[in-house]
This record gives C-alpha cells, sequence and structure tokens, in this order.
C-alpha cells in the first residue's frame, strides 16, 4: 500500500514544474492584455483630451469676439481714420457714418460686425483662428453661411446653444465651434429692415482653431505614456518570471526532499524487511545445526538419526514456506519485535481481498 502510493504521485511530481511555468505564462498573457487595454483606454482619454481643449479654445475665442462686440454696440460703434485696409462700410447706413476732424482726418464708423471682420483677420495672421460672422440672411454677401454654418443655425432654431466638431479646412482639420447671435437693442440700429425683434437669432459667429498644436501635444503626452507602460509591462513581465522562477526552484527542493524520504522509507522498508526474515529463519536454522551436530556425533544409533534428519526436513520446509511467503507479500503490515519493527511476513503475504474483507 505504501509502494503503491509512491508510484502514483510520480507522475504528478514530474508535471507539476510544467504546470507552474504554464501558469506564468498565462499570467504573463493576461498582464499583457491588460496593459493593452489601459493602453488603448489611455490613448483614447488622451485624444478625447486633446479635443476638449481646442474646444474650450475655440468658446474662448467665441467670448471674445461677443466681448468686444458688446464694447462696440454699448457705444453706437467707433470711429478709426479711413486708410486702404478701412474704407467706409458700404453696407451701414447710419447718419453720420463718415465725420472728418478739425484737422482733416475722415474718420469712419466701424460698427460690432465690421470691426470683427478685422479682428478676425488679424487672428488668422497671428494664431492661425478663423472667424465668420453669418447669417441665413446676411446684409454683406460675403457673410453667407457655408454648409456647415447653414446646418447649424437650423439647429439653433430647434434651441440648440452650440454646435461643435473636428473639420477639415483646406487640408487641415479644425476644432470649429459656432453659438447664435441674439439680436439686443443695440443691434437693431443695423438690422431693423430685416425685420429683427429684441430676442431673435440674427445669425451666429462660428470659430474654427487649428488642431495641429492639441495633436502636437497629444503626441508627446502618448510618447510619455508609452514608455511608462512599457516599464510597467516589463516590471510585470520580469517579476513574474522571477516569481515562477522562485516557486520552482522551491518546488524543486520539495521534490527533491520527498525523493530522499521515499529512498528512506526504501531503506527502512528493507531494513525492516532483513529483520523479519533473520527473525524467521534463525530458529529454523538454530534446529537444523543443533541436529546437524547431533548426527555429526559417532554413537548415534539409527532411529535417532532418522528422527533428526526428519527434524531437519521440517525446518527446510518451513524456511521454503517462509521464503514463498516473502516472494508472495503484496501489503505493507509491521510488527513490533524487541530488536526493533519488522514486517509482518504472515499478514504481509495475504491476498489484498481476504486482507481488505478483514479490515
Amino acid at each position: 500500500m505504501h509502494n503503491k502510493n509512491v508510484k502514483k504521485n510520480k507522475p504528478i511530481k514530474k508535471n507539476m514544474s510544467t504546470a507552474l511555468w504554464y501558469y506564468g505564462l498565462a499570467g504573463i498573457i493576461f498582464w499583457t492584455v491588460l496593459v493593452c487595454v489601459s493602453v488603448f483606454w489611455h490613448q483614447k482619454a488622451m485624444h478625447l483630451g486633446a479635443v476638449d481643449a481646442a474646444r474650450i479654445e475655440a468658446r474662448e475665442a467665441f467670448q471674445n469676439h461677443i466681448t468686444y462686440r458688446s464694447w462696440n454696440a454699448d457705444h453706437g460703434g467707433v470711429y478709426v481714420p479711413v486708410t486702404e485696409h478701412t474704407p467706409p462700410n458700404p453696407y451701414l447706413d447710419v447718419p453720420e457714418r463718415d465725420i472728418q476732424t478739425p484737422s482733416g482726418v475722415r474718420l469712419t464708423k466701424l460698427n460690432p460686425a465690421y470691426m470683427t471682420r478685422q479682428i478676425t483677420e488679424l487672428g488668422f495672421k497671428k494664431f492661425g483662428y478663423i472667424s465668420h460672422i453669418t447669417s441665413l440672411n446676411p446684409i454683406r454677401p460675403e457673410n453667407k453661411a457655408d454648409v456647415w454654418e447653414t446646418a447649424a443655425l437650423k439647429q439653433f432654431e430647434k434651441g440648440i446653444e452650440e454646435i461643435t466638431s473636428i473639420e477639415t479646412i483646406d487640408q487641415k482639420e479644425y476644432m470649429r465651434l459656432m453659438k447664435p447671435l441674439i439680436t439686443e437693442k443695440s443691434c437693431l440700429e443695423c438690422h431693423k429692415e430685416q425685420g429683427y425683434k429684441v430676442g431673435d437669432i440674427r445669425g451666429g459667429i462660428s470659430v474654427a482653431v487649428p488642431m495641429d498644436a492639441h495633436y502636437s501635444i497629444e503626441i508627446q503626452n502618448k510618447r510619455h505614456f508609452m514608455l511608462m507602460y512599457f516599464l510597467l509591462w516589463l516590471i510585470g513581465v520580469f517579476g513574474s518570471l522571477f516569481f515562477m522562477f522562485a516557486l520552482n526552484q522551491q518546488e524543486k527542493k520539495r521534490i527533491q526532499v520527498e525523493e530522499e524520504l521515499r529512498k528512506r522509507d526504501k531503506l527502512a522498508g528493507v531494513i525492516e524487511m532483513a529483520r523479519a526474515v533473520c527473525h524467521e529463519l534463525n530458529q529454523p536454522l538454530q534446529t537444523i545445526m543443533g541436529n546437524t551436530e547431533i548426527l555429526m556425533m559417532e554413537d548415534v544409533d539409527k532411529p535417532t538419526i532418522k528422527k533428526r534428519i526428519l527434524q531437519i526436513k521440517d525446518q527446510v520446509d518451513r524456511m521454503g514456506k517462509m521464503t514463498r511467503k516473502i516472494i508472495e507479500i503484496a501489503n505493507y503490515e509491521t510488527k513490533d519485535l524487541p530488536q526493533g519493527k519488522v514486517i509482518d511476513i504472515e499478514k504481509s503475504s495475504k491476498p489484498l481481498e481476504s486482507f481488505n474483507k478483514k479490515e
């Protein structure tokens, strides 16, 4: 029974080391998938962050337009010198549009729309911003809405307050933003002939912010995070390999200790068997030796010789039966003797079926 259990455990021990490495490989694959998913999610989050940053920049540009337009409207327009770049506005029909200073300098009035156009031109030259005042019913033909702006203006009529999207203009990507222009009392001076009332949506201002700078920051951040994730992945892989190596070494030591214990068990079994054989054979051998010494005496009569020979034969038969029992040992049963633990040859040589029934 003891030896049988040892044989059953052998394949498990041999396969344990391989199984550990399989588990380690599975852990590394899981770690790699987890890192890849994290990288994908983080890259997407950084891209959305770049888009949000561009949207915020576009909103700030729009608010700047609204701020200086309100300042202009509150002051009823501003006068600036007439130049080649700033000629009188042919679409502004108000009294005293053009005046002259006592020194002879010609001045023309800039209404909010005219000032916005000039500032947007300056913003495009310095920052690459594209701004456009537009309407579905413009006074100035150049203020006609394009396809994207037309769709946005129609959305404003449904109550939408802001439209944003990334669009390609002249083969470059821009964050386009558009918000409606609400008619105020100061706006009616220029737009009263179009039938607008205070609170009406008379058009909108679209702002386009270049995405190049935001994409550049996004790429730099992605490089830094890719390096961080790569180092994190390496730490996980090498940590897993080191852990599996340590477990494998520990498993080898355990198997080695078990092997030594098994060898000791075998040696103990051999010693127990030897003790049992010596114990069982000792008495027959002593009987044979005693009878042999008697037979070697000169004055032994024939009846005594015959008796002693029969005793020797009985002891030899006894030894033969004992040898067969030793050969037929199938179980592991011991008994205690003064010289130590020995195998119980009588019980150990019984068939397993009879032994189990007895139990």
